[in-house]
């Protein structure tokens, strides 16, 4: 019979074992299908075996989560990262006992489910890593288009005043068309109404174009990118490091094995 010991080792290797993770993305990818069929009209048999079926997942999910709990020495050592509470908050959600196949609460609650699919595929750690490395250059850049987008509101306000669209007629609606404008829905519309009004009106637009979609935006891109660079040179010297430290393992373990094979030269060559 194993021992604790080697049960526990199986078990690690199970959760590491790539297969399995394929196994568990593949669980993942299924259990939003079945929400997406969910969604249409179906009969009563179909609608109580897709709740049969979520149901299975649902007990997966929960074994797999509790499997991964035991791989730690200390249980409470899984929570130190930050990925682990993230699986374990929406496996803790999709197990909130709510009445009804039909629930849309239900429904929702389950779809979340396929954000499970980040914490298996490493790229996709990456970039939301980076997005969370770079979130305050970012926040910087959105409060500057936040000024650039107030001052064009208020300087729209004031020149196009009394525009038939109404696009100009207080901070929100002006708020709202600024917004238009960058992402390049009708403005042309907008700039020739305004240009009745005022024709060199064209260079309030070009200028706007330039600092917030031509600027701004490609320096967020800018920033996620590098985010995303310095994501990988962490990865990279963490594999060395490991490596590292394999190799000093195994360097200890020769010098330990060689010592042990000099002992028994000598003993050999002393019962000869």
């Amino acid at each position: 019979m194993p021992s604790l010991k080697e049960l526990h080792e199986a078990l690690i290797y199970l959760m590491n074992n790539r297969y399995f993770e394929l196994s568990m993305m593949g669980v993942i990818i299924f259990s939003a299908m079945l929400i997406g069929i969910d969604t249409f009209e179906l009969k009563p048999v179909y609608q109580d075996i897709i709740f049969t079926l979520d149901q299975l997942i649902t007990i997966i999910f929960l074994i797999e989560i509790v499997a991964r709990i035991s791989t730690y020495k200390r249980p409470l050592d899984f929570f130190k990262d930050g990925w682990n509470i993230f699986d374990f908050v929406i496996v803790a959600v999709s197990l909130i006992p709510i009445e009804g196949n039909d629930s849309a609460v239900a429904r929702l609650l389950r779809i979340f489910r396929i954000l499970r699919i980040i914490t298996i595929i490493p790229e996709l750690k990456g970039i939301i890593n980076s997005l969370f490395r770079s979130s305050a250059s970012i926040g910087y850049v959105f409060i500057l288009i936040f000024i650039v987008f107030y001052i064009f509101a208020i300087v729209g306000t004031i020149l196009f005043e009394g525009a038939p669209s109404g696009l100009w007629n207080d901070l929100g609606t002006a708020l709202l068309t600024l917004f238009q404008v960058m992402t390049f829905e009708g403005w042309t519309d907008v700039m020739y109404e305004s240009m009745e009004i005022h024709p060199w009106s064209w260079m309030f637009y070009v200028l706007f174009i330039f600092l917030t979609t031509f600027t701004f935006l490609n320096m967020i891109i800018g920033i996620i990118l590098e985010s995303l660079n310095e994501e990988h040179k962490e990865e990279h010297k963490h594999d060395e490091t490991q490596e590292t430290v394999l190799l000093k393992e195994i360097i200890a373990q020769n010098k330990i094995l060689s010592k042990k094979v000099d002992d028994l030269e000598r003993i050999v060559k002393k019962d000869l």
